[in-house]
């Protein structure tokens, strides 16, 4: 597949606010097939940037697409239709708005609600690397084996308190008061919701459940607060360790429409539960994301100790291994960096 990048200002770039697919082809001096990149990146030798639009199967947007004008994206769109081909970019950012539809661009996004966007919006994974290998120094995944009670991890940020819980809904006021202002009749308004508050919620309902057994850390802040590269090491390898010496974790949006651990509990080969609040994930026309996790509807979320019981229990002890070796082939195959490229190119 020939990749087509524009080019940009590589002296000024970050180049980790890049599209996370234009990255195996950066290097300092500019865009290139560079060995060492690929290698990097693992990407196979069947993906090749080019230099001229014309030789381009595809088009990858470098920059988040929220930072483009109107102007430049139809520009694009125009540029696309004339070669044939579609153009490819990603949205950053926690919330969901909704920039419209073009014909020949396509909006990776983590946020937004599934029910509220056009079809050329597609859900992307977390960009990871692999923990489990760099804090573990392992390769295969070890497994847990099923116990009669199942056993449920959570680390992070949970809190009932109304002044964390204001904070959240302030905020989004404020981007709602900022879409407004641009156009006062658009549909794509945050909901207000407070995640701390509603993670807390929903990890009380397993607490008082006499069914599983929960492995929970709380947080107050988000890293703990780490401030030092000691305490983020420290508070990472908990991080981990709790997902690791789980079999499900807890996986609710956060601040944005969108689930963090969700791909990290898959890169660990653990159970996601999964509360889909009308989220738009990875490649759903292809992955079926009710085989890797525990789903379970945001209308339903007051009976998830029960519904994780009884998918539990309808486990073998095998089903329940080859369900976490699943996941974590799901993460490293399919949504790695290599395995989205192998995904965009079936779809072209």
């Amino acid at each position: 597949m020939n990749i087509y990048i524009p080019k940009i200002n590589f002296v000024t770039q970050n180049k980790r606010e890049l599209f996370i697919l234009t990255r195996p082809f950066w290097t300092d001096s500019g865009w290139s097939n560079s060995s060492q990149e690929r290698a990097k990146w693992a990407i196979s030798e069947k993906y090749s940037y080019v230099d001229s639009v014309s030789e381009a199967e595809v088009y990858f947007m470098p920059i988040a697409i929220n930072k483009y004008t109107e102007v430049e994206l139809q520009s694009i769109n125009t540029l696309c239709e004339e070669n044939k081909i579609k153009a490819y970019g990603y949205i950053s950012g926690d919330f969901g708005e909704n920039l419209g539809n073009y014909d020949n661009i396509f909006f990776f996004r983590m946020g937004g609600f599934k029910s509220q966007l056009g079809t050329n919006n597609k859900g992307f994974p977390v960009s990871l690397s692999d923990h489990f290998e760099r804090i573990y120094e392992k390769i295969e995944i070890e497994l847990a084996k099923k116990k009669e009670l199942p056993v449920i991890g959570f680390c992070g940020h949970a809190d009932l308190g109304w002044l964390k819980r204001s904070k959240e809904i302030i905020k989004m006021v404020k981007e709602n008061g900022r879409r407004f202002f641009n156009n006062p009749f658009r549909k794509d308004y945050e909901p207000f919701f407070a995640s701390a508050y509603h993670r807390a919620k929903l990890l009380e309902l397993f607490v008082k459940s006499d069914k599983v057994k929960t492995n929970f850390i709380y947080r107050k802040h988000y890293r703990a607060g780490a401030q030092t590269e000691t305490e983020r090491t420290k508070t990472t390898l908990e991080y981990y360790d709790n997902i690791k010496n789980s079999e499900y974790v807890l996986c609710v949006r956060g601040a944005g429409n969108f689930s963090v651990r969700l791909y990290e509990t898959l890169l660990m080969g653990r159970i996601p539960i999964f509360i889909n609040s009308d989220c738009l994930l990875p490649f759903e026309d292809k992955i079926n994301w009710k085989q890797h996790v525990v789903w379970i509807e945001w209308k339903d979320r007051k009976k998830s100790a029960k519904i994780v019981v009884d998918f539990h229990q309808q486990l073998s002890p095998e089903d329940f291994a080859q369900l976490q070796l699943n996941n974590r082939k799901l993460w490293k195959e399919t949504l790695s960096v290599n395995g989205m490229l192998e995904m965009i190119s079936n779809d072209i």
